[in-house]
């Protein structure tokens, strides 16, 4: 689970910050820790190697270390051309008798924020206590596309001790907000990942 922030881009003091201790903890985290856990998917029946920071922070609840909403970012190498596409990926669970859909994402840029068409990668629903809670548990699951300038501005705000957020939110369709921010070393641990990748495979030269 990545923190969620309301408000505009603010820096963030470890060491003064009045933080829950989840985000306490993902803050500490530097761009070494989410490069050595970031996932590699790859064989030789994939044409793309798919590299996440899935595993880099989750936040869990309850007696069965349930993650609820979550985020994280996804890079996609081309095994023959090196080309790199990119993703934050979100996962929204919220309660309700009807689906949101959350269609559109707004996200800090260093030009001013940016609105972009999310990608629908699926809704589940689980209504099997809907009669004690008065609707479903509904889990609408997104992307939106990135570029690599983007997320190398946003890894070079990194630095230890104080984190500036980077803020997104996604728009639903019922008129909805969902408000979530992600620490610039998620951002330089995924590019960190990606170029050990591209050199081990000999692609290095490759733009991505």
């Amino acid at each position: 689970m990545r923190f969620a922030i309301f408000g505009p881009l603010l820096a963030i003091s470890l060491a003064g910050a009045d933080l829950p201790p989840p985000a306490r903890q993902m803050l500490a985290l530097t761009p070494q820790d989410f490069e050595r856990t970031a996932s590699v998917k790859d064989d030789a029946l994939e044409v793309l190697a798919t590299i996440t920071t899935e595993p880099g922070y989750q936040e869990r609840h309850g007696l069965l270390r349930i993650v609820w909403s979550d985020n994280f970012l996804r890079a996609f190498v081309d095994k023959t051309s090196g080309a790199v596409t990119y993703q934050l990926y979100q996962r929204i669970v919220y309660g309700g008798r009807l689906y949101k859909y959350f269609r559109i994402a707004n996200y800090e840029t260093p030009a001013g924020p940016k609105s972009v068409e999310t990608l629908d990668l699926g809704r589940t629903e689980d209504c099997s206590r809907s009669r004690l809670y008065g609707g479903c548990t509904r889990i609408e699951t997104v992307a939106v596309p990135l570029d690599a300038a983007l997320l190398a501005a946003i890894a070079a705000d990194y630095a230890p001790g104080t984190e500036a957020a980077w803020h997104f939110r996604f728009k639903a369709q019922s008129g909805d907000d969902f408000d979530g921010a992600m620490a610039p070393a998620e951002a330089a641990g995924l590019l960190a990942k990606v170029a050990d990748y591209r050199r081990a495979h000999g692609l290095a030269g490759a733009r991505g």
